[in-house]
């Protein structure tokens, strides 16, 4: 949006170290909310994992700092987890309704995850209830959930009426690179490895276990570079715990493989690391991710993915770009045949893949559109 705009200094509670994902999630949004909203925002970040680490509270002194700004952002992230039994709001945002009531600085949730994949208890959903019915009666806050199945998570736990308050709008990290897909280096194919380290105890509880899953990923790794000599691998970490699985997998590979065909990604999880992070995956002419940004950043690029599923938000996530049926389930055995025979059909047909890539775009910006409007006349409304 050109022109002269108005200048809002905002306070800004996200996380900004750590995960890669977390930055391209805020790049993305950063762009979409410069392109759309009629004010011109300037950023003023405040770590919310200081708050998990009990370095700061949301308590008088956060109400205070926050009311001195123009606007309060909290978002994007996973922070409407429904697990957090001793928190006031029954999610990581912690803040009692006394300081809730405290603040009065225009609020906007933005692009929230609410995540039920942890388990909830009813505690936990009444002082959620509790929570999402001020900000819907507070004519000062705004709130949208992100495009991870939240809305689905919202009917279920809140109900129909309720979640129909709340719109959805897509995580940031579709449309962190700006710049676009570039060309790949040429002379070979190029598959991105995604693997997180993290809630391993979650994500293996079926029939096959961790080892169970290196084992089989590793084989099918193997018959693939093994099918194609002109395919490379490049594995790339998002947080530090997902290097440990790596160098699992890693272990399990072909010596000769290793030494001329796998790469492993710089990871760097700051602002700084950001523009790395995102040129690697730009190389690539599919990406296998079990994260979550692993699968939004390069569809972003337009680059075909296939997400690896052992955690519910993904799931939901392909359900809700209507791609369901480019999911590998990796929980039980025998995924490797598919995650072969998926990987070889996607090589043979790049360009058809990346034709539904674009066309699922231009669905996600439609409804980032929609929702920034709306969020832009609330906006206008109050600054």
């Amino acid at each position: 949006m050109s022109g002269q705009r108005k200048r809002l200094r905002v306070l800004h509670v996200a996380s900004f170290a750590g995960n890669i994902g977390d930055l391209a999630n805020h790049a993305g949004a950063r762009r979409l909310l410069d392109e759309q909203l009629s004010h011109r925002l300037e950023f003023t970040e405040l770590e919310i994992r200081e708050f998990y680490w009990k370095q700061r509270q949301f308590d008088e002194n956060f109400v205070s700092f926050a009311n001195s700004f123009d606007l309060l952002i909290i978002g994007g992230g996973n922070y409407l987890e429904l697990w957090v039994e001793h928190s006031c709001t029954g999610t990581s945002i912690d803040i009692k309704p006394d300081h809730l009531s405290q603040l009065t600085v225009p609020t906007v949730f933005f692009a929230l995850g609410v995540d039920t994949g942890q388990g909830y208890s009813e505690r936990s959903v009444s002082r959620f209830s509790s929570f999402i019915t001020t900000i819907l009666s507070r004519h000062d806050m705004f709130i949208c959930v992100r495009n991870d199945g939240s809305h689905r998570a919202l009917r279920q736990v809140l109900g129909e009426e309720t979640a129909a308050m709340i719109p959805t709008i897509p995580d940031g990290g579709f449309f962190a690179d700006a710049a676009g897909c570039n060309s790949k280096p040429s002379g070979s194919e190029m598959i991105g490895i995604n693997l997180a380290g993290d809630m391993l105890e979650r994500r293996f509880d079926r029939s096959l276990s961790k080892d169970g899953f290196l084992t089989e990923m590793a084989l099918g790794l193997t018959e693939l570079m093994a099918t194609k000599p002109s395919l490379h691998l490049g594995v790339m970490p998002h947080i530090w715990r997902d290097c440990s699985l790596i160098a699992e997998l890693l272990a399990l590979l072909p010596d000769p493989y290793l030494r001329r065909r796998v790469t492993v990604g710089r990871l760097e999880p700051n602002q700084v690391g950001l523009k790395d992070f995102l040129e690697s995956y730009r190389h690539f002419d599919l990406v296998l991710g079990m994260r979550f940004h692993a699968n939004v950043c390069p569809t972003g690029m337009g680059i075909p993915c296939r997400g690896l599923l052992n955690y519910p938000q993904i799931e939901l996530l392909y359900e809700e770009l209507g791609l369901k049926e480019r999911l590998i389930d990796v929980r039980d055995p025998g995924f490797g045949n598919r995650l072969v025979a998926s990987t070889l059909s996607d090589l043979k047909d790049l360009a058809a893949q990346r034709k539904k890539v674009s066309e699922c775009m231009d669905q996600l910006y439609q409804q980032a559109s929609r929702t920034l409007r709306n969020l832009n006349d609330w906006l206008n409304q109050h600054r």
